[in-house]
């Protein structure tokens, strides 16, 4: 037994398992029909109904779970197996001082970078052309 009949084996087996399941999905859409066929109009209206209900149903069923698992994976994790400070530990955040408190202006005690600066507001003439135009390395833009 060489290596082509090992691949046609392989390959006979996934050939006749699609066979085997095309006829059952045929089989069973011929039930179906055949149910259909022997409700009436009335009960396949309510049977349409009650299926989309049973679709929301799964659908909100399954955005919860999806939620659940993300938040899990986000928050419910310690692989470091550290304290979180958010939760309540020692270290409370919000049971801190406040460190502005005190002050209006946080910016108070410190030197502004722009005071004393006489060009500020003058624009660089070397940048412009005459119909003031800005340059780009030589260039018009």
């Amino acid at each position: 037994m060489g290596i082509k009949d090992l691949i046609k084996s392989f390959g006979s087996k996934q050939r006749n398992m699609k066979t085997l399941i095309k006829n059952i999905d045929e089989q069973d859409r011929a039930e179906t029909i055949v149910e259909n066929r022997k409700m009436s109009s009335n009960e396949r209206e309510l049977l349409r109904f009650q299926n989309e209900e049973r679709e929301e149903q799964i659908k909100e069923a399954l955005e919860f779970q999806r939620k659940k698992r993300e938040h899990g994976i986000n928050f419910e994790h310690n692989p470091l197996d550290v304290k979180n400070i958010t939760n309540h530990t020692d270290w409370e955040v919000l049971k801190e001082r406040n460190q502005f408190s005190n002050q209006k202006n946080i910016f108070v005690n410190q030197p502004s970078v722009l005071k004393g600066d006489r060009n500020m507001f003058k624009t660089n003439r070397k940048l412009m052309d005459n119909g003031n135009v800005l340059k780009n390395n030589g260039g018009y833009i």
